[in-house]
């Protein structure tokens, strides 16, 4: 985790993507200037950001395959 980041848990689905996005271009820019310090901060935000939104992504499925289960017993896959 990155020492200086925000409580990204407070960041809309929206406002989230948009910051990977961000992060992601300036990321490129900094590969093509050679500016490896600052490469290695991005990755690390970057790694943040991506966390939080699979976190998401993952609390979704699993509240959809809660509300599955009433077909485990009518589908039986061997």
């Amino acid at each position: 985790m990155h020492p200086l980041l925000p409580d990204i848990t407070k960041l809309s689905d929206e406002e989230l993507h948009h910051k990977i996005h961000e992060l992601t271009q300036r990321l490129t820019q900094s590969y093509r200037l050679g500016n490896y310090e600052i490469v290695g901060q991005i990755h690390m935000l970057l790694d943040d950001y991506n966390g939080e939104s699979s976190r998401r992504h993952q609390k979704v499925l699993d509240e959809m395959n809660k509300k599955n289960k009433q077909f485990d017993d009518i589908i039986d896959i061997k």
